[in-house]
């Protein structure tokens, strides 16, 4: 549920970011680096149980499906209305499915293309008038799987090259406006994503032996991603835009 409305004091003194897909995995990581490093986080995404705070966590959750359009307007106006401005949106939300050429439902096309690609362009699209008027930056989250797809990806690779697509078309049409957009793109890593198909110990074992093949010997964790995620929406990246950062423990040299 919408919280009450900020005080002009409180809008006036901090920055605002919204991270979709705030429930858990990087979303969460990120949504707690960016609280640590001063901003007001709001946190959306469709299950309100994963997105209640935890103890010391200082977050505001939103419940919103961003396959949804109306949900998604509701949603942004609730933050503005609740927080009086909009400075980073964080496009994290996102499924993934692994069926091989010839076995592909169309319902996985359906949904992979409506979350990861539509949900992505309809929270975008809804934030950008309150992010021209801060002259914030949008960070898509996307996956070095579009660059190089592993067999079974074929769906959830062309959602992510659809998205990256899209964020270098705002980079530039927004760039006049001093709106930013930028791409970081992991491999594995150790989030809800991959390992809704298998069991922990399953999912554990297939993060160690995939993890094997990257040069730098394992597979990713929340943090390596949500570091990033919070300088770049620091006011150290303020001539960047346009730009793709794989983040994959060196697995698109390796």
């Amino acid at each position: 549920m919408a919280k009450k409305p900020t005080t002009g004091r409180t809008r006036a003194r901090k920055k605002v970011a919204l991270i979709t897909g705030g429930g858990t995995g990087l979303g969460r990581a990120t949504a707690n680096a960016l609280a640590r490093d001063g901003f007001i986080v709001a946190i959306c995404g469709r299950r309100a149980a994963r997105l209640q705070p935890k103890r010391g966590e200082k977050l505001h959750p939103y419940v919103c499906d961003i396959a949804d359009s109306e949900s998604v307007k509701n949603t942004v106006k609730a933050v503005l209305a609740d927080h009086g401005r909009l400075d980073v949106l964080v496009n994290n939300a996102g499924m993934m499915r692994s069926e091989k050429i010839g076995t592909i439902k169309q319902a996985t096309i359906a949904e992979l293309i409506q979350t990861n690609l539509v949900g992505t362009i309809n929270m975008s699209l809804a934030c950008i008038p309150a992010l021209t008027k801060t002259q914030g930056q949008i960070i898509m989250l996307s996956s070095v799987l579009s660059q190089r797809p592993n067999a079974s990806t074929a769906i959830y690779s062309a959602t992510k090259g659809g998205v990256e697509s899209f964020a270098k078309a705002l980079a530039v049409e927004l760039a006049p406006k001093k709106v930013r957009c930028n791409v970081v793109a992991p491999a594995l890593v150790d989030t809800e994503i991959y390992s809704h198909a298998m069991d922990s110990r399953t999912f554990g074992k297939f993060l160690k032996e995939r993890g094997k093949a990257y040069p730098l010997g394992r597979a990713g964790v929340p943090g390596d991603i949500s570091e990033l995620i919070a300088y770049l929406a620091s006011d150290h990246t303020t001539w960047m835009t346009g730009v793709w950062i794989p983040v994959d423990g060196g697995r698109m040299v390796g």
